[in-house]
């Protein structure tokens, strides 16, 4: 189980740094549609949340 959650926030942490990357890229913000880039915000907010939520779990089996 603890494999299984450490392999899940590793993607996860990895997912999240790729959402950042592009809402640091100021031409993907300025020249994506709204929805694009508030999807995108989404994307990081939800990642965010899941990697608290796997953390949480990892401590607690630990």
């Amino acid at each position: 189980e603890i494999k299984k959650l450490t392999e899940g926030l590793n993607y996860t942490e990895g997912f999240l740094k790729s959402v950042q990357k592009k809402l640091s890229n100021e031409r993907f913000v300025s020249n994506a549609p709204d929805q694009v880039v508030a999807s995108e915000k989404k994307k990081e907010a939800d990642a965010l949340a899941k990697i608290e939520t796997l953390k949480a779990s990892l401590a607690s089996l630990n």
